[in-house]
């Protein structure tokens, strides 16, 4: 899809400025790795549950209110995503860098404030919902842009920013370990606590930084798709890597030609009834994942109460299993599914993904003592998720409106992060608060968990049907 009026006025300055100094090969490198480096620091919303505890003692939430947060977090980072998408196919990643740098030091300064002077809880929502919706165009603009620089590498230009994202919580995790980040705790000698204040002052100037890196990179995507689009004769560009990549003055194509492309492609995807399932199987499996990472803190509270267990650690372990999922899923969906011999679909990788989220439900229902298996089944299964889901559809309706149909399926986490986190934010308060820390904990939770274990098997199930049954006669036999 060519540049857009829009898209070539965002990009202007950074464009006459790359492409009068660098070639082809060297503007996507960069582009790609600053993509990267940015999304390796994009998923501060992962570790929120580092927060909660402080948000429960200093500020007297409780946990439906702890779940009420994490649901405007879902709501700001997957229900504008349908729209955030479209833009960004019509004007590219950019525009989603520029709406990140506008929300995202707002976002976290109003949540530092809120939290330092205890105001309503509903400025931690609406400060919350701001950062979802940055975070969101922030790690869309970055995978966007590696998406469309490497096409012919689905699994692998999808799976390295999805696989830093999923680091970005480790490293955050332990970023918030640093000494200035801590503050000695009032009448003790030596005891020290998280200074919330000062960590969301810092985020709200690191975001700001890494929005405006993010601008650069989604420019040289538009140079890109100006070079393959463009309406010049070819005599115009240059087929090696080692000339300059376009002149200024190639016009865009009008921006009427584009939304009535995008507009046909995207009404046969909706035309689709194949979508709508797999729609169906991401909220099965997403929701329960989402609501996880949002009351792991809680959850540690009654889950395997015979030891004690720290959060930070969880988190890091948590986020440990992800990044390791999408890092070999992304690379090995590519080479299983390219095999000559004996491919094997992507649809397999995903039941095992399923699976190992299943198994985590089972565990928490049945009391598991030890936490540290449940955390990394439910990493690898969030990371999987991310990982494969997208993976698909990028096969299976093209990456030309990816950006339109993943930011669809984004509705998916948003309503199931909200119904399953609420669902369990009023079973902890009303059953579980009076038997923390007892060996009977575990009953006020078994009944939710083992209705997540049989949603996921259910959407397991929806994904096979997808494929048997409809994707197969198309000639997606493998993919």
């Amino acid at each position: 899809m060519a540049i857009s009026s829009l898209e070539k006025a965002l990009t202007h300055h950074i464009r006459i400025f790359l492409i009068s100094n660098f070639t082809v090969s060297k503007l996507k490198k960069a582009a790609f790795i600053i993509s990267l480096f940015t999304c390796l620091f994009a998923g501060s919303v992962l570790i929120i549950s580092l927060f909660t505890p402080y948000f429960t003692k200093n500020l007297g939430y409780s946990q439906i209110t702890i779940n009420l947060i994490g649901s405007f977090i879902a709501l700001g980072m997957y229900a504008p995503l349908p729209l955030l998408g479209y833009l960004a196919d019509l004007h590219g990643p950019v525009l989603l860098a520029v709406i990140s740098m506008i929300l995202f030091c707002p976002g976290y300064y109003v949540a530092a404030f809120t939290f330092q002077n205890n105001l309503s809880y509903w400025y931690m929502c609406f400060s919350y919902a701001m950062i979802g919706c940055a975070t969101s165009a922030l790690y869309f603009s970055s995978l966007l842009s590696c998406a469309k620089i490497y096409p012919d590498y689905k699994g692998l230009s999808i799976s390295a920013p999805v696989t830093c994202y999923g680091l970005s919580s480790l490293i955050l995790s332990q970023l918030t370990k640093l000494d200035i980040f801590q503050k000695k705790i009032p009448n003790t000698k030596d005891d020290y606590e998280l200074d919330i204040y000062k960590l969301f002052t810092f985020f709200s100037i690191l975001y700001f930084a890494l929005s405006a890196f993010n601008w650069v990179s989604s420019a040289i995507v538009s140079i890109e798709r100006d070079i393959i689009f463009s309406n010049q004769t070819t005599s115009q560009l240059s087929t090696t890597e080692q000339t300059p990549l376009l002149t200024d003055d190639l016009d865009p194509v009008p921006d009427e030609n584009l939304v009535i492309d995008h507009k046909l492609k995207f009404k046969n995807f909706l035309k689709d009834k194949s979508m709508y399932l797999l729609l169906a199987s991401l909220f099965l499996c997403i929701g329960p994942l989402e609501m996880f990472i949002t009351n792991m803190g809680s959850l540690i509270s009654v889950i395997g109460v015979e030891t004690q267990v720290d959060i930070s650690t969880q988190v890091s372990v948590h986020a440990t299993a992800s990044t390791l999922t999408r890092l070999i899923m992304g690379g090995l969906s590519d080479l299983l599914s390219n095999l000559n011999k004996y491919p094997i679909c992507r649809v397999y990788l995903l039941a095992f993904i399923l699976i190992c989220g299943i198994v985590g439900s089972i565990l928490i229902s049945l009391n598991y003592n030890n936490f540290t298996i449940i955390s990394a089944l439910f990493g690898t299964s969030y990371g999987g998720v991310f990982t494969l889901y997208p993976t698909i559809l990028a096969n299976i309706w093209g990456v030309e409106i990816f950006g339109s149909t993943w930011g669809l399926f984004m509705l998916s986490p948003s309503l199931g992060s909200i119904f399953y986190g609420l669902l369990y934010g009023f079973r902890f308060d009303r059953y579980c608060q009076l038997h923390i820390g007892s060996d009977k904990a575990y009953n006020c939770l078994s009944a939710t968990f083992l209705l997540i274990s049989g949603g996921m098997f259910l959407s397991m199930v929806i994904v096979f049907i997808c494929w048997k049954l409809i994707w197969v006669k198309r000639g997606f036999i493998v993919f």
